[in-house]
């Protein structure tokens, strides 16, 4: 299988993102982008590296890169500044939001403190869906409100599944 359809798989539509695939090295890169629309890093996606491997950019399944002290999120052009704001940890749990017509941003760690002045500062409801356990904890703290996913991983769940999620808010 492809890299190009493995994100098909996960429900990402790489006509609709900045992403480059690279077939013969296995790996998809997301641009990422800071609050003002400049690119300010990136996220590699290995899907056939293996998981255990935190942060690896030749082995690990995600290596993220934030160019120093600049801001990075995923997702950030779909909000149109007016709708509420969903947080997610991951690239793939944004999709799944992205493509349910939310405006979601990937923070890319379960504690976005680089950007909590700038949350707080938004003057619009701010809702996180979390991971569970301590991780999902902290990300809860820079909502307005919040749900844990106790049943897995957002970009996992079937779309009933994500629905579902988006009905408790």
């Amino acid at each position: 299988m492809t890299i190009a359809q493995h994100l098909l798989e996960r429900h990402t539509d790489v006509s609709r993102y900045s992403v480059m695939i690279d077939e013969n090295e296995g790996v998809a890169t997301f641009l990422l982008f800071d609050l003002s629309g400049a690119v300010s890093g990136y996220q590699q996606y290995r899907p056939a590296a293996e998981k255990v491997r935190k942060n690896d950019q030749n082995d690990g399944r995600y290596f993220t890169y934030k160019s120093t002290g600049r801001h990075a999120v995923f997702g950030l052009e779909t909000w149109n500044w007016s709708d509420p704001l969903y947080l997610v940890e991951g690239i793939f749990d944004c999709v799944r939001l992205h493509n349910l017509g939310c405006a979601a941003i990937a923070t890319l760690s379960n504690d976005p403190k680089q950007l909590a002045e700038w949350l707080w500062t938004i003057n619009r409801p701010i809702y996180a869906i979390c991971d569970s356990g301590e991780g999902g904890a902290k990300l809860a703290n820079f909502s307005h409100r919040y749900v844990t996913c106790s049943d897995g991983d957002l970009g996992s769940m079937t779309n009933d599944q994500v629905a579902k999620i988006l009905a408790a808010f």
